[in-house]
C-alpha cells in the first residue's frame, strides 16, 4: 500500500505539473496576444499623432515642420516604451522628398520595400533581434502619399521567464510537498495497516483475545473497529461452541451410561426376568433420547449450512395446526398439562406443512417441557391477507429479561434454567429460529419470571423454495 501511494502521489504530482505548464502555455499566449493587440493600439495612435503633424503632407524641407514631426516621434517613442519609432512617407511625386531629415528608419530598412502590415514581424537591426509592427495610414483620401509607421521593440512582447520561472518553481515545490506527503501518510497508514495484518494473523492462529489498533476517526480507524467487532464475535462464537460441545457430550453421556449399565448387567445377568420389561422401557426411552439429539443435531447443522429443501404448496393452515396439535395431546396428558388450541380459519396458506410441524413441533414440546403440572400451553394462529401469525404459550417460569436477545442461541435456554421435565435435545428454539428465517419469516420471544412465555412466529401467506441441498433424510417432525 505503501508503494501505491507514492506511486499515485508522483502520478498526481506528474499530471498537476503537466497540466500547469499547459496552462502556462496557454496564459503565455493569451498573453503575447494581448501585449500585440496593445502593440497595435499603440501603432494606431502613433499613427494619428504623426498624421496630425504632417495633415498637408507638405515635404519636410521646411524646418519648423521637420522639428513637429520629430518631436511628435520621440512623444511617442517615449509614451509608448517603444525602441524604435519611426514614419516614413512613400507614393509621393518626384519633387516632394518626404520626411527626409527626420529620423533614420532602421527598421522599415531592415524590413525591405514590401514590408509586412499589421502584425508583429521578426527583423534584425544592427545585429539585434527586433519585434517590429508596421501601419500603413493614408494621408489624403487619394491615398497619396501613404504614411508608414513603424514600432519596434528588441525585448519580447512578454518576457517568458516572468511566468514560466515561477510558475515552474511554484509546481515542483507543490509535487515535493506532495510526494513527502503521501509518503509520510502512507508510513503512518502502512505502519497501522502491519498491525492489523498481525492482529488477523494472530487470529488466524486462534488466538482471539488479540486486538488490533482502532485510534482516531479515519476509515483505519473504522476498519480496525470493524476487525476488534469480529473478532469479538469469532471469541464469543467459540465459547458458545465449546460450551455447545460439552453440553452436548454431556447430554450424550447421561443415556450412553444408562445404555452401558443396562447391557452390562444383562450380558452378565444380573437381570431378575422379572425387570425385564421395565429395563427394556427404561433403554426404550434412553435410545428415544439419543436419538432425538442426534437427530437435532443433524438437523440444526443443515439448516445453518442452508442444506435443506423447501416443498411449498398449499395447505389449509387451520386444519394442519390442528392436527399437529392434537398429535400431542396424548403427552400433555400424561404430564397433566393442559394444551389448548386457539385458531382461527386462515384459510390456504402456500407453505411446507412438514417444515411448519418442525415448528409447531419444536415449540410445543418446548412449553411442555417447561410448564409445571396443572399449567396450560396455548397455540394460537391467526391471519390476514399477507401474512399468518402462529404462537405457543405456555405458564412455565418464563425467562429473564437479560437472557431475551440469547433464547434462540443453541443450548442456552437449557442451560440457564432448569425444564421441568428433562427430556429433548435443548436445540428446539434455535431449530425454530432457522427454519423460520428460512421459509421468509420472523419470530419473536416476550416472556415474564414467574409469568410464562410466548413464543411467535409471523410467515407470509406463500412461501417459496428459498435453499436446497438435495433430498431430506427422514427427520422427525415431532420433538
Amino acid at each position: 500500500m505503501r508503494r501505491q501511494v507514492l506511486w499515485s502521489a508522483l502520478a498526481v504530482a506528474a499530471v498537476t505539473l503537466t497540466a500547469g505548464l499547459v496552462a502556462g502555455a496557454a496564459i503565455q499566449r493569451e498573453l503575447v496576444r494581448e501585449s500585440e493587440a496593445e502593440l497595435l493600439r499603440q501603432a494606431e495612435a502613433t499613427a494619428r499623432l504623426i498624421q496630425t503633424a504632417i495633415r498637408d503632407a507638405v515635404p519636410a524641407s521646411d524646418r519648423n515642420e521637420t522639428l513637429t514631426v520629430a518631436r511628435t516621434l520621440e512623444i511617442a517613442r517615449s509614451v509608448g516604451g517603444h525602441d524604435y519609432v519611426e514614419a516614413r512617407l512613400i507614393g509621393l511625386s518626384a519633387d516632394r522628398p518626404g520626411l527626409a531629415g527626420v529620423n533614420e528608419t532602421p527598421v522599415l530598412d531592415s524590413l525591405g520595400s514590401d514590408p509586412p502590415l499589421d502584425r508583429v514581424a521578426e527583423t534584425e537591426v544592427a545585429g539585434e533581434p527586433v519585434l517590429a509592427y508596421v501601419r500603413a495610414i493614408p494621408i489624403s483620401p487619394r491615398n497619396d502619399p501613404t504614411l508608414l509607421i513603424a514600432i519596434g521593440r528588441s525585448e519580447p512582447l512578454l518576457a517568458t521567464n516572468i511566468l514560466a520561472k515561477p510558475l515552474l518553481f511554484s509546481l515542483g515545490v507543490g509535487a515535493i510537498l506532495a510526494i513527502v506527503l503521501a509518503n509520510w501518510v502512507a508510513g503512518q497508514v502502512g505502519r497501522r495497516l502491519d498491525r492489523l495484518e498481525t492482529a488477523s494473523r494472530a487470529i488466524a492462529a486462534g488466538d482471539f483475545t488479540v486486538r488490533a489498533p482502532a485510534d482516531g476517526s479515519d476509515d483505519v480507524a473504522r476498519l480496525g473497529g470493524a476487525f476488534n467487532e469480529m473478532a469479538g464475535q469469532l471469541d464469543a462464537a467459540r465459547r458458545r461452541e465449546r460450551d455447545f460441545l460439552m453440553s452436548v457430550g454431556h447430554d450424550l453421556r447421561t443415556p450412553l451410561t444408562t445404555l452401558r449399565g443396562y447391557a452390562e448387567a444383562l450380558d452378565t445377568g444380573q437381570i431378575d426376568p422379572d425387570d425385564l420389561e421395565r429395563v427394556g422401557g427404561v433403554l426404550h426411552r434412553q435410545t428415544d433420547r439419543l436419538s432425538r439429539l442426534i437427530d437435532d443435531l443433524t438437523l440444526l447443522a443443515r439448516l445453518e449450512a442452508r442444506e435443506f429443501t423447501m416443498r411449498p404448496e398449499p395447505v389449509e393452515l387451520t386444519a394442519h395446526m390442528r392436527e399437529l396439535v392434537d398429535s400431542h395431546r396424548p403427552r400433555a396428558d400424561d404430564i397433566r398439562v393442559q394444551l389448548v388450541a386457539e385458531l382461527a380459519e386462515v384459510g390456504v396458506v402456500t407453505v411446507d406443512p412438514d417444515r411448519i410441524g418442525q415448528i409447531v413441533g419444536n415449540l410445543v414440546s418446548n412449553g411442555l417441557r417447561y410448564t409445571p403440572e396443572g399449567g396450560t400451553v396455548r397455540v394460537g394462529l391467526t391471519g390476514d391477507d399477507a401474512a399468518v401469525s402462529l404462537s405457543v404459550a405456555d405458564t412455565g417460569p418464563g425467562i429473564d429479561p437479560e437472557d431475551l436477545p440469547h433464547v434462540f442461541e443453541r443450548l442456552y435456554v437449557a442451560q440457564r434454567y432448569r425444564p421441568v421435565r428433562p427430556e429433548g435435545s435443548g436445540l428446539g428454539l434455535s431449530i425454530v429460529k432457522e427454519l423460520t428465517s428460512a421459509i421468509g419469516g420472523t419470530v419473536k420471544v416476550e416472556s415474564r419470571l414467574g409469568a410464562g412465555t410466548v413464543v411467535t412466529v409471523d410467515l407470509p401467506r406463500s412461501s417459496g423454495q428459498v435453499a436446497s441441498g438435495g433430498s431430506d433424510p427422514a427427520i422427525p417432525l415431532e420433538r
